[in-house]
């Protein structure tokens, strides 16, 4: 099978694997005799851990040219965790194996960036994202679809079933992969002979001076806004559905879920039709080895001195394209966002919850393919473009478990109209940001 059908299934069959159990662990750990606060605790300390190692594992990721064998290492510990801690439901194992399986996840999205980009190239870099992103919205979906299926007739067990079978078809896909089908210079970012394998440029980017480039700063802000707008509204849509009497069965969740998923999709692959009508290929790597002797010397002074780049700038015209194109998307993103937060906070009828949710599928879903793009875009040839999608990733999750908490306390102390016009704010602010300071990204001087 075809390399690039093969990334596209492995998202499908894996995105119900990565996150473990998902909402299922808490009932599954009521059902053993946890308390909230005991669930509370374990979801904490697994996001700390995530937050701590993302950008570990995005340097390794960059490191290392076993990619294929360690994605199949962290799935195959998701797998055997999750079936060891049905067996064996104690605090203590729970935590542990709840840790291992957040780990597992942040080592995953990097190294499905970097599988992709060193299979595809950079040509085919966006269209495949998009791919990878509709495949995996479909497989969330499928697998929830799934699980609730099978939970109402052979109870909480059939989730950890449908965990391990996914999990096994993965690496039955991952295994078809060939392993000389993955280019590793590419996959970091490095740009290199064809004719040697070797990096043209021998000394890549260092580490401290990638995380003070302030491209990839501005990214992780407006990433961190995004996340900390977005993460808190759908639960709070949840819990007022509760509240009013509207859901009482968990049936108004899953719909929500549903509409969003199924948003995403749509969303992902026209993200890809956009995406692919750039000729993103003319600022990347057969340029650069055309110019590599003499490789510009101020394409990014103005915005991080001390990254080395051995890429040459796009033509005008064609860096224009790309901006322009990024601007909008990101624009429509937080734009929905906003829109989003509005809506919840004026309308709590089940037609509002749909296009809430709709919403919620333009913003995720548009995010999901283009950060990764854009990164691999500004990074490339500094051999860390993995690490830099880590931290960008680890900024938005600081976000995303800020906002729970910050969300609930204004639905709790001052209503659900005050936390939606408090998120929607958010939004705002990142949306003021990204209009203010995207230029710089392409060092673009009027739009």
């Amino acid at each position: 099978m075809n390399p690039h059908n093969l990334l596209a299934w492995l998202n499908f069959f894996v995105a119900d694997v990565r996150d473990g159990l998902g909402p299922f662990l808490g009932v599954f750990l009521l059902q053993n005799g946890f308390g909230e606060f005991e669930i509370g605790r374990i979801g904490t300390i697994s996001s700390l851990i995530a937050l701590v190692l993302g950008v570990p594992c995005g340097i390794l990721v960059d490191k290392t040219t076993r990619k294929k064998e360690l994605i199949g290492a962290f799935i195959a510990l998701i797998i055997t965790f999750c079936t060891l801690n049905y067996l064996s439901p104690s605090f203590i194992f729970t935590l542990l194996a709840q840790g291992l399986v957040a780990l597992s996840g942040v080592f995953l999205a990097p190294a499905f960036a970097a599988l992709t980009l060193g299979i595809v190239g950079v040509r085919d870099y966006p269209l495949q994202t998009a791919r990878n992103e509709a495949y995996k919205h479909a497989g969330t979906a499928f697998g929830a679809a799934l699980s609730f299926c099978f939970a109402l007739y052979f109870g909480i067990v059939s989730v950890f079933v449908i965990t391990a079978v996914l999990g096994g078809i993965s690496l039955v896909v991952l295994a078809l992969i060939k392993r000389e089908s993955i280019n590793d210079f590419t996959a970091r970012g490095e740009i290199h002979s064809e004719a040697t394998f070797e990096a043209i440029d021998p000394k890549p980017t260092r580490l401290i001076a990638l995380f003070a480039d302030k491209r990839v700063l501005f990214l992780s802000a407006i990433m961190f806004c995004f996340h900390l707008s977005n993460a808190a509204m759908l639960p709070l849509l949840s819990q007022r559905a509760q509240r009013l009497g509207i859901d009482s069965s968990g049936a108004y969740a899953a719909a929500t879920i549903l509409i969003a998923q199924s948003t995403m999709i749509f969303v992902a692959y026209l993200c890809g039709r956009f995406l692919r009508r750039l000729d993103f290929h003319k600022a990347g790597l057969k340029k650069s080895q055309k110019t590599a002797q003499n490789p510009p010397q101020n394409l990014t002074d103005s915005i991080a001195p001390t990254i080395k780049t051995a890429t040459n700038p796009a033509p005008k015209s064609t860096q224009d394209s790309e901006f322009k194109l990024y601007f909008w998307l990101f624009f429509a993103c937080f734009f929905a966002l906003i829109i989003r937060g509005g809506v919840a906070a004026h309308f709590d009828s089940v037609g509002a919850m749909i296009v809430v949710q709709i919403l919620d599928g333009i913003g995720a879903g548009v995010s999901g393919v283009v950060l990764p793009v854009v990164v691999a875009l500004i990074l490339r040839g500094s051999g860390h473009i993995n690490a830099g999608l880590a931290f960008a990733l680890t900024c938005g999750g600081l976000g995303g478990a800020l906002s729970n908490g910050v969300g609930g306390y204004f639905a709790q102390y001052y209503g659900y109209f005050s936390a939606y016009l408090f998120l929607g704010g958010v939004a705002l602010c990142g949306l003021i940001l990204w209009c203010a300071f995207s230029k710089k990204l392409f060092g673009i001087k009027s739009f």
